[in-house]
């Protein structure tokens, strides 16, 4: 028996998969999303199940929950999304970790 999840039954063979470079693109971006919000004194959450893209949750103390953080790509390239209606290019990382902490300008 174990407490850890997506486990295989004792006497399965793990098989090595190859990782799709988005969800590898995916998780570098947030990553960076995690240093810069650390840097604004805010902690993160990088959820990675076995056969989802990451999210990165945010916790909002005010709201007693989390914000989910998505990294998306569509034709002007990668995006952070969190609460389905605000987006940041992930090149403007420090941008998108002010909004999300609250920073005022």
């Amino acid at each position: 028996m174990s407490n850890l999840p997506n486990c295989s039954p004792p006497g399965e063979h793990l098989v090595w998969r190859p990782v799709p470079p988005a969800t590898v693109q995916r998780l570098e971006l947030l990553v960076r999303l995690m240093v810069s919000l650390r840097s604004l004194g805010r902690g993160s959450v990088l959820y990675m199940d076995g056969r989802a893209e990451p999210v990165l949750a945010v916790p909002v103390v005010s709201r007693r929950r989390s914000l989910a953080v998505l990294v998306v790509q569509d034709h002007g390239g990668w995006s952070y999304v969190w609460d389905a209606a605000h987006r940041t290019p992930a090149g403007a990382v420090r941008v998108a970790a002010e909004q999300i902490a609250g920073v005022k300008r």
